[in-house]
Formats: C-alpha cells, sequence, structure tokens
C-alpha cells in the first residue's frame, strides 16, 4: 500500500462526511411543488463533492488515479435516489474527462458502476422491505464489496501490463478499506433516515392527539401520579356539563357511580403499582345535572424514570348504546319467555363482525355449552349437524343472504356432543341490511322436531312394510267387509282392489273348514281381541291354500271397530314339512314306520296302555340268511324282496296293529291288547308262513325265513329301551335254537345277557393287560412217533371266574373285533418262543397258530405286519403254520386267494383245520394252496365203534394224499385209535392220547429238554 494513501483515505473520508450534511439538510423526501428542485440541487452538491473527492486522489501510476468516488455514487445511488445521482454522475463524467490521461475511460466505468450498482440495490431492498432506514453493517459490506469489484474490473480497459499492475495495486484498498468505509458512511445515513422517519410520525401521533384532544368527541383526562387531575378536554367536559374549571377542582371519585367505585379503586392500584400496564372497562360518571353517564373507560400511564408520571384516561359515552342493549335485553327476555313456553330457541347472528348468539333454549337443544357458543360461535352448532345437512342448509342460507328468497327454513339432523341425535328445523331471516344491500343483522328461531321426524319415520316405514311386505295384509269393518289391501294379498290371492274391495272376507272361506269352525274363530275374536293360526282359504282362480294368518282388533275414537288380517301363504311349507315328516318317519323303500316313529309309537302306547291296564306285545322279526339273497341275487334283488316281505307281514296283522322297519333285514310289530297269547302265537306263525312261501324276485324264485323274538309289556318290561332290548334278545335265541320260529323272551336269557356283557367288559381288560397265557399241544409224526410239530392254544384265567374256555370268549372277540389284538399277541408270543427254543435248544420247531375267519377278512395292514416281525426276528416262514377254518374259503374271494399265495410265497404252511364238519369241498382244495387238513375230533373218537367214521376218514386221507396234502388227526385219545390212522397211512396225530395241552415250562421238560440231551 502507498504511503501516501493514509492521507487521500483521511482526506476522501472528510468529504463524504459532507454527503451527511446534504441528505439531512435537503428535503428529499418532500411532496411539495419544488421537490425536483431539491433533487436536482441534491444532485449538484454530490457532483460537487464528487469532484473534491476526485482532486484528492491516490495516484497509481501517470495519468491513473484511484479515490472514493465510487463510494460517494453507490450511496447516493442507495439512499438519495435516480435523480440526484445522475446528475452527479454526469458531473463526475465530465470533471474527469477534463483531467484526461489513459484512466479516463475505467474511471468513468467505474462511476456508473457504482451508480447502477446503486440504484438497483435501491430497487430491490424496497421492492422486498418497503424501506432503507433497517439496513446492517453485513448487508453494507456485501453492497460495496459488489461496487468495487466492477472498479477493478474497469482496470482491464488499460493496456494489459498497466491494468495488472494497477488491480493489483488497487485491490488490497478497495476489497477492505473502501468496503469499510462504505459501511460506516451506509450505517449513519440509515439513522438518519430512521430519525427523520421517527419524527415525521411524531408529528403525526402529536396532531392526531391534539385534533382528538381538543376537537374530538372523546373525554380526555391527564392526572397526575396521585390521580388529581391537571388537564381535561372540552369533550369530556361537554360529556358532564362541567366547565374545564371546574372539573379540575374534581377528583374521579367525586364523578364516579358509588356502585363503580370499588371495582375501578383495585384497578388503579393495580395500575399505579405497575402490576398492569392499562385497564379498560364500563363504568358510569356523574353528570352536573345528577345523571349518569355510561362510559367505556380505557386507562393507561406514562413512566417516567421508573415510576408514574401521568396518568391518562379516556372516556367514550355509550349512553345512547347501554340505553338500547338494556331495551334490547328486555325485550330478549319477553320474547325469550315466550319462545321457551313455545319450545322454541332463539338465534341471532351479526354478520360483519360474525358475533352468533343463542338463548338458553337453543344451547339445551344442541347441547353444548354457552361458553363454547360464545369462544366458536356460529361454529359450535355447525360442527354438530351432519355433513350432508350442512351443505344443504349453507346453500339455503346463502341465497337468502343474497336476497334471492323471503325467509329461509331447513329441516337438518345433528348429534349433540353427548351423541344423542336430533332432528332441528331452523327458520330466520335478515332483519337489517347496509346501503349495498348485504346482510347485516340476521335471527330466527330453532324447533325441535325430533319426535315428529320419528313419527313420520315410523309412517313412512309402516306404509313401506305394508306396501313391499310378502305377508298379506287387509283391514275389514267389524262386518268383515274389506276396506284396504296391499300388494302382497292380491299376490297370494288372486284378488285385485277392484274386485274385492268393498266385498265381505267371507269370499276367501273354504270348504276344508266347517260353520263351527268360524264361530269358534268369532268367540275367541269378541273375548281376546285376536286370534291367529293355520287356515285353509279359497282363492279368485279356486286354489284352496293354507295360510298362517293373525287378526288384531283396533278400536277407533268412535269406538267403530277394525280387523286387522295379515296371512302368509304356507302351503309350500307344509307340503315341504309334510315330505320331511315322511321322511324323518318312514322307510323309504318300504313304506313303512322307520325306528325313530316306531319309538315314538311304542312310547305313545306303553303310556296309553297303563292308562288302560291292558297289555301289548312287540314282536322282533329278523329274515334269516338274507345275506345271501343280497349276495347271490344283488342288492336290487334284495329290495324287492324286503318290500314283498314287508307286504307280507302287514297282511297277516289287524290294522290297529303297529309294523315297523328298524333297518336292514329287522322288523317290529305292536300288537295292541294282547291279552291273550293264542293270538299272539297266531299271528307269529301266520307271519312265519308266509314268509317261508317263495318269493318272486324277476326270473328268480327266493326262499326265506324268519326269527320273531316276542316280550310283553308289562310282564318283561315297562319301558320301550328295556322291550326292545328283550325282544331282541328273544330273537337271537329263536335263531340259536334252528331259525324259522318265535321264541318268548325269559329272564334267563336277560342273565345271559348280563353275563356276556360283563365277559366283554373283562376280556376288554384282558386283552389291554395281555392277561393270556398259550399253551403249546404236540403233533406227532405217527411213523416216527416223534413230536415234529406243535400248535399253540390261548388260554385265559379269569381272576375270579378261573378258567375260561376258548369257545367261550373267543367268539365274543370275533363279536366285538378283539380277536384282531388276540391273533397279533398270539402270533408274536409264538415266534418269540420259536427264537427262544432255537437259542436254547439249537431246533426249530414249526407252531400252529389259528387264525379266525374274521381276523383274515379284516386284518388290513396287520397282515403285513407278520411278516415283517418274522423277518425281524430271523425266523424263516417254514417255523409258522396257519390254521383257517372251511367257511373262510366258501367266501372264494379274490382277497382269501390272494393272502394265501402269500403265505406260500414266504413259506409259511396253511392248515384248513376242522375238516368234514362244514362244506368240505374238492373245489376249493384243488383251488387253494392247502398244506394239511385236520380231520376233526367228531370223526376220530369214534373210529373204534363206528365203521362209517372210519370209511370217512380213510377216504380224506386217501383224498388229500392224492391232492398233494398232508393230514393230521385231532382228538387221538387211545392207542387202537393210532393204530387204525397207522393203517389208513394218516401223516399226523393230535391228541390226549400224546398229551393235553401244556404249558411252556412243562412242554419243554417233556419234549425238548430230552431231545438235547440225545444230541448233545
Amino acid at each position: 500500500m502507498a504511503p501516501n494513501i493514509v492521507l487521500v483515505i483521511v482526506q476522501n473520508a472528510a468529504l463524504l462526511l459532507v454527503l451527511i450534511v446534504a441528505f439531512e439538510a435537503i428535503p428529499l423526501n418532500s411532496n411539495s411543488r419544488y421537490k425536483y428542485a431539491w433533487q436536482i440541487l441534491a444532485g449538484i452538491i454530490i457532483g460537487i463533492l464528487c469532484m473534491a473527492v476526485i482532486l484528492t486522489p491516490w495516484r497509481v501510476s501517470p495519468g491513473i488515479i484511484h479515490d472514493g468516488r465510487t463510494i460517494l455514487l453507490s450511496l447516493a445511488g442507495l439512499f438519495f435516489g435516480p435523480i440526484p445521482t445522475v446528475i452527479a454522475g454526469v458531473i463526475a463524467t465530465f470533471f474527469r474527462m477534463s483531467l484526461g490521461g489513459i484512466g479516463v475511460a475505467p474511471g468513468i466505468a467505474a462511476i456508473w458502476s457504482a451508480i447502477l450498482i446503486g440504484l438497483a440495490w435501491r430497487e430491490w431492498r424496497q421492492h422486498r422491505y418497503g424501506e432503507l432506514h433497517s439496513i446492517k453493517i453485513p448487508e453494507l459490506l456485501v453492497f460495496a464489496g459488489v461496487t468495487q469489484l466492477p472498479m477493478l474490473l474497469a482496470n482491464q480497459l488499460l493496456p494489459i501490463d498497466v491494468a495488472v499492475d494497477v488491480i493489483f495495486t488497487m485491490a488490497l484498498p478497495a476489497l477492505t478499506i473502501f468496503p469499510i468505509a462504505t459501511a460506516i458512511m451506509g450505517i449513519l445515513l440509515a439513522n438518519r433516515l430512521q430519525y427523520q422517519q421517527y419524527q415525521l410520525e411524531k408529528s403525526h401521533d402529536d396532531y392526531l392527539f391534539r385534533a382528538q384532544f381538543d376537537l374530538g368527541n372523546i373525554g380526555i383526562a391527564i392526572a397526575d401520579a396521585k390521580l388529581h387531575w391537571i388537564k381535561v378536554n372540552p369533550g369530556l367536559c361537554r360529556m358532564l356539563g362541567y366547565s374545564e374549571a371546574e372539573l379540575l377542582e374534581l377528583n374521579w371519585i367525586q364523578i364516579t357511580h358509588p356502585q363503580d367505585i370499588n371495582r375501578e379503586q383495585a384497578l388503579s392500584d393495580q395500575l399505579l403499582a405497575r402490576k398492569i400496564d392499562s385497564y379498560e372497562f364500563e363504568k358510569r360518571l356523574i353528570k352536573r345535572n345528577g345523571e349518569s353517564v355510561y362510559c367505556q373507560t380505557t386507562v393507561s400511564c406514562k413512566y417516567q424514570n421508573g415510576k408514574v408520571a401521568l396518568v391518562i384516561t379516556g372516556f367514550v359515552d355509550v349512553t345512547s348504546a347501554k340505553v338500547t342493549e338494556q331495551k334490547l335485553a328486555a325485550s330478549f327476555e319477553q320474547l325469550e319467555l315466550v319462545l321457551n313456553s313455545s319450545g322454541l330457541g332463539y338465534w341471532r347472528w351479526d354478520v360483519p363482525s360474525d358475533k352468533f348468539f343463542l338463548d338458553k333454549r337453543s344451547i339445551e337443544l344442541i347441547g353444548c355449552t354457552a361458553e363454547d357458543v360464545e369462544q366458536r360461535g356460529r361454529h359450535a352448532l355447525f360442527s354438530l349437524i351432519e355433513p350432508a345437512e350442512l351443505t344443504e342448509l349453507f346453500q339455503k342460507l346463502e341465497l337468502h343472504l343474497a336476497g334471492k328468497s323471503p325467509r329461509f327454513t331447513h329441516e337438518y339432523r345433528l348429534r349433540r356432543p353427548d351423541g344423542e341425535p336430533r332432528w332441528l328445523r331452523v327458520t330466520g331471516k335478515v332483519t337489517e341490511r347496509n346501503e349495498q344491500g348485504s346482510a347485516i343483522s340476521l335471527c330466527g328461531v330453532h324447533e325441535d322436531i325430533t319426535e315428529q321426524k320419528q313419527r313420520e319415520s315410523s309412517l313412512l316405514l309402516a306404509a313401506s312394510v305394508y306396501k313391499h311386505s310378502t305377508e298379506a295384509m287387509t283391514v275389514t269393518n267389524s262386518r268383515g267387509v274389506i276396506i284396504t289391501i296391499n300388494p302382497a294379498f292380491s299376490a297370494i290371492t288372486g284378488y285385485r282392489e277392484g274386485d274385492i274391495l268393498g266385498r265381505n272376507i267371507n269370499l276367501l272361506q273354504s270348504q276344508q273348514h266347517t260353520g263351527t269352525d268360524y264361530r269358534h274363530i268369532r268367540r275367541e275374536l269378541a273375548r281376546e281381541k285376536r286370534w291367529q293360526g293355520e287356515l285353509w282359504l279359497t282363492c279368485k282362480d279356486g286354489r284352496e291354500i293354507v295360510v298362517w294368518l293373525s287378526i288384531n282388533t283396533l278400536t277407533d275414537k268412535a269406538n267403530d271397530q277394525r280387523w286387522i288380517v295379515l296371512f302368509s301363504d304356507i302351503t309350500e311349507k307344509k307340503t315341504s314339512e309334510q315330505l320331511i315328516w315322511k321322511q324323518a318317519n318312514y322307510d323309504p323303500l318300504t313304506g313303512l314306520p322307520n325306528r325313530r316313529m316306531f319309538l315314538e309309537q311304542i312310547s305313545a302306547e306303553i303310556r296309553k296302555a297303563n292308562r288302560r291296564g291292558t297289555k301289548l306285545a312287540l314282536l322282533f322279526l329278523d329274515l334269516d340268511h338274507f345275506k345271501e339273497i343280497n349276495d347271490t341275487l344283488g342288492h336290487d334283488m334284495g329290495d324287492r324282496l324286503l318290500q314283498q316281505a314287508a307286504g307280507r307281514i302287514c297282511s297277516c296283522v289287524r290294522e290297529s296293529d303297529f309294523v315297523a322297519r328298524l333297518g336292514g333285514d329287522e322288523f317290529t310289530l305292536l300288537l295292541m291288547d294282547a291279552n291273550d297269547s293264542k293270538g299272539i302265537e297266531r299271528v307269529a306263525q301266520l307271519i312265519l308262513q308266509q314268509l317261508a312261501e317263495p318269493f318272486q324276485l324277476g326270473d328268480e324264485s327266493a326262499y326265506i325265513s324268519a326269527s320273531i323274538g316276542i316280550t310283553l309289556f308289562p310282564d318283561d318290561g315297562t319301558s320301550e329301551e328295556v322291550l326292545l332290548k328283550h325282544a331282541d334278545q328273544a330273537m337271537y335265541a329263536a335263531k340259536e335254537m334252528g331259525r324259522n320260529r318265535f321264541n318268548y323272551f325269559t329272564h334267563s336269557m336277560q342273565q345271559h345277557a348280563h353275563y356276556r356283557m360283563k365277559l366283554i367288559q373283562d376280556l376288554r381288560e384282558a386283552v389291554a393287560a395281555c392277561d393270556f397265557d398259550v399253551y403249546y399241544q404236540p403233533i406227532t409224526d405217527l411213523n416216527t412217533q416223534q413230536v415234529v410239530k406243535v400248535e399253540a392254544l390261548i388260554r385265559w384265567h379269569h381272576s375270579t371266574r378261573g378258567a375260561i374256555s376258548p369257545g367261550e370268549f373267543i367268539p365274543i372277540a370275533e363279536d366285538t373285533g378283539l380277536i384282531m389284538d388276540i391273533g397279533d399277541w398270539i402270533f408274536r408270543k409264538a415266534v418269540n418262543q420259536i427264537v427262544a427254543w432255537r437259542e436254547r435248544y439249537d431246533i426249530e420247531v414249526q407252531i400252529s397258530i389259528n387264525k379266525s375267519p374274521i381276523q383274515f377278512r379284516d386284518e388290513g395292514q396287520r397282515f403285513d405286519a407278520w411278516f415283517t416281525y418274522l423277518e425281524q426276528k430271523g425266523v424263516p416262514g417254514s417255523c409258522v403254520c396257519i390254521e383257517i377254518t372251511e367257511g373262510l374259503l366258501l367266501e372264494a374271494n379274490d382277497n382269501v386267494s390272494e393272502k394265501l399265495l402269500r403265505y406260500r410265497d414266504n413259506g409259511v404252511q396253511v392248515s384248513l383245520d376242522d375238516f368234514g364238519t362244514g362244506y368240505s369241498s374238492l373245489a376249493y382244495l384243488k383251488r387253494f394252496d392247502i398244506d394239511y387238513l385236520k380231520i376233526d375230533r367228531s370223526f376220530t373218537n369214534q373210529l373204534e365203534e363206528d365203521e362209517n367214521n372210519v370209511t370217512l376218514c380213510e377216504a380224506i386221507i386217501v383224498m388229500a394224499h392224492k391232492l398233494g396234502i398232508k393230514v393230521i388227526a385231532e382228538g387221538v385219545e387211545t392207542k387202537a385209535q393210532v393204530e387204525i390212522l397207522q393203517q389208513m397211512g394218516c401223516d399226523y396225530a393230535q391228541g390226549y392220547f400224546y398229551s393235553r395241552p401244556l404249558p411252556c415250562e412243562q412242554f419243554e421238560l417233556r419234549y425238548l429238554a430230552p431231545n438235547k440231551r440225545r444230541h448233545g
């Protein structure tokens, strides 16, 4: 920085301060006719200052000078405006041109860039903020920087070598000292501008206060800190009728109404204690003539050095408004009294101020509080109205406010704050409009129409129900003349209004009812005033329908009676109910009552017999071998046989007796008044004879028989369950006696049934606990007299009954399905025993295991499980022989054949047990893979006495050997029987001659242990 720059800056700063003096001295913002003259004068002064600044430059090089002209002209543009600044710029331009040198062009460019930036910044700030006096130093620094940059860039107009040197020389002061100087000058000018603005506003306020104080209608009083009046204006004097001197002799207490003194005293104490800055309230002043003046009073203080200096009070006379308000309040009280007595609520809306008023009744109707209405105005009401209703209300209100309707009325639904819905009717009218026709005041009433709406809704609903109901409705007079009908009446009966109005309802009477029926209805109507029930009606087309009909009596104020008749067509329903009832109570195949109806009938007949002291006979009938008919001829033929059998049974009893089909091939008969056993037996015998006759089933003839169980009421039981159970037991007893017969129930049957039931229960427990033993009976080779096979036989030792024979519990196990678990247990026990004997005695003994036909048919996956168990234990199939009965082979189905082949494929042998006692046939011996035949003991134990048995046994042995089947003789008990069998060529023998069935330990000791010692 050059040494003389400090001096230059000081000289320029002194000249720039002259700008501030000119800004304050020249009235630039004057609105007088000399406004432009003052601006031109300001421009000349600023131009002269600019010349002076140029004459005190910082010479950078010959012909190139640097000074504060950019500061001066940019601030002139910002604060003085365009006219003074442009004039100053022209003067500075010509002066700089007169000085000459190579810096003329950059100097002129710097002059006008500063002017343009100042003017542009002024325009931007006034547009954004509207004033200049609030400008701050950071903004002025930015403004100065923006101004100096074009000045530096203007030096590029010089030769390049000179321009670079000049820019580097001028950059530091231009970007540091000049912005600071600009900011300082700008702040000084802004402060002067702010001071001018303050003085202007103060002069305006003083003028306004003086004008109001001297000429206004408002009363003003100025008091000292002790509330002694020191100045009052003419307005207060006129208001109270005192002269100024008289008022100054009084204080505020003396002219205040006594009832208002205490309230104002408390407020003034707070004001003087500086707890509040001002207060406003309404009070009464006492005029010189003693009258009261209502004034709106405003009191405030002027403080000096933190203390109250003056107390200024303003009084506005509101007496006229107050009197009017009191009159309005009195009128409103009268109006409210009238409205309350009529249940109406009053409301008023001051449109310009948007003040909304509701009286107590209106507030009560909408359910809000007076405080809520005062705070929220009309929105307190609008927020409760349903949105759809509110839109229509606004539309009607806008039309009335625009003068397009004489009044507005609207019914709307709202929901009170407590959740209760209400219907209101609002009626209103504009009571005052301004000169432009805009509404000023609007008032009206609210009416609660909730009950009315509910009645209307009920009536509309009733009318809709009457019109759209699917139930026929008609109203008649007391003589039955039809007054009105609904559409459903026409739809059901076919009669239109023109056909039936004015005619008697007897037109609908049906021949299904007698005159007695209708007289009964009239008597009940007269007594109860109503009747309902099922009734047949005749339609217009002659159809008869059944309806559910209700009649109610209505009596009006004139004591005239009307009958309200309602009915619905239930013909289809009754038909469907009848069909459903028949399906639920009758067997669809035979047309006989089913089990459900039979149980209801027997229960009813038991009650009837009890009352009469008579007897009943219950016959339980089951067709013998009916399954064979289904299996051989098919189910269709079986159904035809059941139909014919039902007909034959019904033909054997009286019409008063009852026949039912319980299901399958089971029928029951109830014989009423069965006091004679001969009559019962005659009916039973006749049924057996009828059923023994051949049944013609298409091209086939079928023969069946029946087994009948008979039980008597009350001899054999007094309830339907007991009688049915006893008849069933008697029927099974008839089957056991050979079928095609009848049998009476005896108490021994009941005892046997109880024994069987208990045995089943014990058997289930034994199966669950595996409470059985396996005994082994040896099978001896008749040639070597060596034990080569053994049969596993189950034994059950009951804890209380002792040993129970397999012949007793095995059939029960088959009936209950327990045979499946018992068979699996015996099989696993036998296989485990084979493994144990192999490990202990090093021999493999084949064990024969009996398998029930039921077990064989229904075992499912258990069949494969046996082969899996053999594989798990490492036992070959040849160690097991399965014993089956002849009855199983009679089924001759693929399932049996497949299972026998699976046994053969897995090495398991099959033995046919009890051969000769059933349907012995060469056909199934040839068809199935049978390894052994076991001759039944009924043949072997008579060999010594009966030559026929010898012949039969010999024929069986020869036949079996021809088919490759070995023979085992069961029940061998003597030496002679052994020798005869040896002579016949029988292969094996089994019986008590050799050994009874033995427990495992005894069998081992007798047959296996000696064999081990011999081979040891």
